[in-house]
């Protein structure tokens, strides 16, 4: 996660509620395989709340995790033992120093997309360079852009109802407000929920911005890295027209 997109107390409260509902299915089993067979330590950037980095930890992988929101990963310290809490810190993708360099380092869940100039993105792939050892991965996935989103936009809608504890209701709705010119979209999400009696009700916003398939490639290029293979799903199936995602697949020289 970017540094300029800072996570309230409340949406690292419900995150892993959420996400383990709308994501979890969807890129789970492809990070988790990645990451429990690389021959060597892992990074991943933009660790969040540990929604993929608990798994890979309990099985078996060497695995570090950094996060610009300092929320996010106290959340996720919360639930490490003591002599594992070490693993994880708050760091800025664009400009972090680890003492040590890691066979695959992933992006997953749209990381890239809090990045939303050509300076920060190129930044933070030269750093994660840096940190590859030779002959190294990254992965990385951002969305593949949907063209009426995109210039659209979505109003109001909800995208989760569930229970985030016995008989406590949360409802999350979330908004989106293009701006096509700069590939900029501008989300609000609204978070309602029940809590001993009462209805809370509170919206964070943020922007995200997206990247066409060639921008990225190009993006990879001039970052020095080898762009191995890209996915249009995350069943590794190969990018096409209908492809949802963009997941790159790269190599340190």
């Amino acid at each position: 996660m970017s540094a300029s997109t800072a996570y309230p107390e409340f949406v690292a409260r419900f995150y892993d509620t959420v996400y383990a509902k709308i994501r979890t299915s969807i890129d789970h089993d492809f990070y988790v395989e990645e990451t429990t067979r690389a021959q060597g330590s892992v990074l991943e950037v933009g660790v969040g709340t540990g929604r993929l980095f608990m798994e890979a930890l309990r099985a078996g992988a060497d695995i570090y995790g950094l996060d610009a929101s300092a929320t996010m990963i106290r959340t996720l310290q919360a639930k490490l033992d003591a002599k594992e809490k070490q693993r994880v810190s708050v760091a800025d993708v664009r400009d972090f120093t680890m003492d040590r360099r890691f066979a695959l380092i992933v992006a997953p869940f749209r990381v890239f997309t809090h990045l939303r100039t050509v300076d920060e993105q190129l930044a933070a792939l030269a750093c994660i360079k840096d940190h590859l050892e030779p002959g190294g991965t990254l992965i990385l996935d951002v969305f593949n852009p949907d063209p009426v989103l995109c210039s659209q936009g979505r109003e109001s809608t909800l995208d989760f109802d569930g229970e985030w504890a016995p008989g406590q209701r949360l409802k999350r709705f979330t908004t989106v407000v293009p701006d096509f010119m700069h590939q900029i979209n501008h989300v609000t999400m609204r978070y309602v929920w029940d809590e001993n009696g009462t209805t809370h009700d509170e919206s964070w916003s943020f922007r995200v911005r997206y990247y066409f398939r060639f921008e990225l490639e190009h993006l990879i290029y001039r970052s020095g890295l080898a762009l191995e293979t890209m996915y249009g799903g995350f069943d590794r199936t190969a990018f096409d027209e209908n492809s949802k995602e963009l997941i790159a697949v790269c190599k340190s020289n």
